[in-house]
């Protein structure tokens, strides 16, 4: 079972990630982000968060499709992600959760390590690029040409590459800079290493 979930940051704006928006099998919506979808005739499944971003319009709206968390120790993409672990989903797509506010993209990101550890497939999408969550040793598929960046939680990793431009030669990532631009030589590029997570972000070009 996959739930997309669409975030308060930069809507996309693609062809390609307006349509996963329409085919979505179940779309939870943080609350502040539910205005976009008007105009779109983009229903969500439920619209999910503290509610303190979504006007009073919506609210009565949506009101049979509200689910209202107020506890404030995690953000909306937080509780929108476990409100369908609950469910039952275990493949994930989400969509802008990127872009707006500089201090909400890297704590969006950095959820994916957290997320990756109890879902089968997790991916979040926007205009430019893709984040995706591997389990070591892994095989990424990608496109030739494609820049790509890893990242890791834990700095003392140690990393090997094959099919990237610069190899990784059971090579440690201290810094979230320190695996960045990068490039794919082919099809498909392998990772290995001690076991953890990897993240893994491919521009869409």
């Amino acid at each position: 079972m996959r739930a997309v979930i669409l975030a308060n940051g930069s809507f996309p704006t693609s062809t390609s990630l307006i349509e996963e928006l329409r085919g979505a099998e179940f779309l939870a919506v943080c609350d502040g982000a539910v205005r976009h979808l008007q105009g779109l005739g983009i229903e969500p499944s439920v619209v999910i968060g503290d509610l303190d971003s979504i006007s009073q319009g919506l609210k009565e709206k949506y009101a049979q499709k509200l689910v209202h968390i107020q506890e404030q120790e995690s953000n909306d993409l937080s509780k929108a992600f476990f409100y369908c672990v609950d469910k039952g989903f275990r493949e994930f797509v989400i969509l802008g959760a990127s872009g707006e506010r500089e201090d909400h993209t890297i704590a969006n990101i950095s959820l994916l390590f957290r997320f990756g550890k109890i879902t089968e497939k997790i991916v979040m999408k926007s205009d430019f690029g893709s984040f995706s969550v591997h389990s070591l040793p892994c095989e990424v598929k990608s496109q030739k040409g494609n820049q790509i960046s890893l990242f890791t939680s834990n700095p003392s990793l140690a990393l090997s590459s094959k099919g990237l431009k610069y190899p990784l030669a059971s090579l440690s990532l201290p810094l979230w800079a320190s695996g960045t631009l990068n490039e794919a030589l082919d099809e498909s590029f392998s990772l290995s290493g001690d076991e953890g997570l990897v993240v893994v972000y491919q521009t869409n070009y």
